[in-house]
């Protein structure tokens, strides 16, 4: 009895969550944003590391 309470709560949730997130972009923005500003810190640093080289062999390390 409460595992289909579980279940059938669990479903309603996703479902709601998902026509919401279809039909709200600026919700949808927002709920993206961290994954974008992840990338974004992940690219600076990649530009950041890239840039050093090593002085023995001229090499990116």
């Amino acid at each position: 009895m409460i595992s289909n309470i579980i279940v059938i709560s669990s479903i309603v949730l996703a479902l709601v969550f998902t026509i919401v997130w279809i039909a709200r972009p600026n919700l949808r923005r927002r709920i993206e944003a961290p994954k974008y500003d992840f990338l974004r810190q992940v690219q600076r640093y990649n530009r950041q590391v890239g840039d050093k080289r090593d002085d023995k062999n001229g090499v990116r390390q």
